[in-house]
């Protein structure tokens, strides 16, 4: 499933002619994978992370919870090892599917997710987080509710740009990535229109900025996040039979 999010904006310097608040090509597949109970390829143009769902299956005893399923994240690099960088992802990521997955309704389990990052071209957090969650539903796993993720950056300038590519990234003074839950709300369509909440469940942010460059980067990936979970409901959709 495939949805085109870019298009020519007048007076727009950013890549392929891209408003501050446009977001990348999106392209989703589920079920990439024979082995695992659930797969999901999430890319965003430049940026691709594959992702695998094994679970819920029985926990290793040092692991074992006899209250809730425990949730798993391993994240792999494009190439080479495991850094900081990627182990605090790991952490960023397994608190955010702990606030959608159910983990009581599954005790004594253990649900791994597994992200490989087949391309870096930017926001490749919120990338992994929808591939994530792409994969649940691919899995079967019981969920309260999807998310969605959406990056953005603030320019020297102090611009606020959506769905930063890598060089923008770089070029920027600080770098945000919000996810926000969603669900669908069937009185409103036969399909279900996708409602974002307004409270966030996830939020990573680094750099030079003000609180009101934070509200302002809500505010503008709640935005993001509504057309991602707008696409994520129409790629579900056209992948059930009908």
């Amino acid at each position: 499933m495939e949805v085109d999010r870019a298009g020519p904006g007048p007076g727009s310097s950013r890549a392929k002619g891209r408003l501050p608040s446009q977001l990348r090509t999106i392209v989703s597949e589920r079920c990439v994978l024979d082995r695992a109970d659930g797969s999901a390829k999430w890319t965003q143009e430049g940026s691709c992370v594959l992702a695998a769902v094994y679970g819920p299956r029985q926990a290793k005893v040092q692991r074992e919870d006899g209250e809730r399923a425990v949730v798993e994240v391993v994240y792999k690099p494009r190439a080479g090892l495991q850094g900081h960088t990627e182990r605090s992802r790991e952490l960023d990521i397994r608190g955010v599917l702990e606030g959608i997955i159910p983990l009581g309704m599954h005790p004594r389990t253990s649900i791994m997710v597994v992200l490989q990052v087949i391309q870096d071209d930017g926001s490749v957090l919120s990338c992994a987080l929808n591939a994530a969650v792409a994969a649940l539903v691919d899995a079967g796993v019981p969920l309260n509710s999807m998310c969605a993720s959406a990056s953005c950056v603030l320019t020297q300038e102090g611009q606020l740009l959506l769905d930063p590519d890598s060089c923008e990234e770089k070029a920027a003074t600080a770098q945000f990535c919000f996810t926000f839950p969603h669900h669908f709300d069937l009185t409103k369509s036969a399909e279900g229109e996708a409602v974002v909440s307004q409270a966030a469940l996830g939020c990573r942010s680094h750099g030079n900025f003000k609180t009101g460059h934070l509200l302002e980067a809500l505010q503008l990936c709640a935005l993001g996040c509504q057309r991602v979970a707008a696409f994520a409901r129409l790629s579900l959709s056209k992948s059930l039979p009908a």
